[in-house]
């Protein structure tokens, strides 16, 4: 692949069962086609991996509500501009993000390793990513993380 590239490249675009077994094992799908691109560094694919998991992983728990009969819409490109775009969607009722980053951020005054479980993986995926937005429904996020080149 070009590190010029003239286009967007789709790297994974999939429909994933709510089920942390098979969601794992995309992960891995997603990391191999993810590190045959340029400039991806064992640090930048540990820091993939991360975001994956913990959006992943909120997916199946709090937006599908552990229910495997429920999809989860998986994403993954890598724009011109040279910016890994991961969007996620799950079949849940969704929730006001914004809020609860917000007051966890007031609360614990961005201690991860204070606060309880929830909304510490929104956290970690904000710390990690240079961009995060919140589909209006509070049931997809998009974020975006810049890929050097090599």
């Amino acid at each position: 692949m070009n590190v010029n590239q003239k286009e967007d490249v789709q790297i994974y675009s999939e429909l994933i069962s709510s089920n942390a077994y098979e969601v794992c094992r995309q992960i891995r799908v997603i990391l191999d086609r993810i590190g045959k691109l340029p400039g991806i560094d064992a640090d930048l694919r540990f820091d993939i991996r991360v975001i994956l998991s913990e959006l992943l992983q909120n997916a199946i728990r709090h937006g599908n509500a552990n229910d495997s009969n429920k999809k989860i819409r998986v994403d993954v490109r890598l724009e011109k501009d040279r910016e890994l775009v991961i969007c996620v969607t799950d079949q849940g009722e969704g929730f006001d993000a914004r809020s609860i980053i917000e007051e966890k951020n007031k609360t614990l005054d961005g201690d991860l390793l204070a606060m309880d479980e929830s909304g510490r993986g929104l956290l970690i995926v904000r710390s990690l990513c240079d961009d995060i937005q919140f589909n209006p429904a509070g049931n997809a996020i998009t974020v975006r993380k810049r890929i050097d080149p090599c």
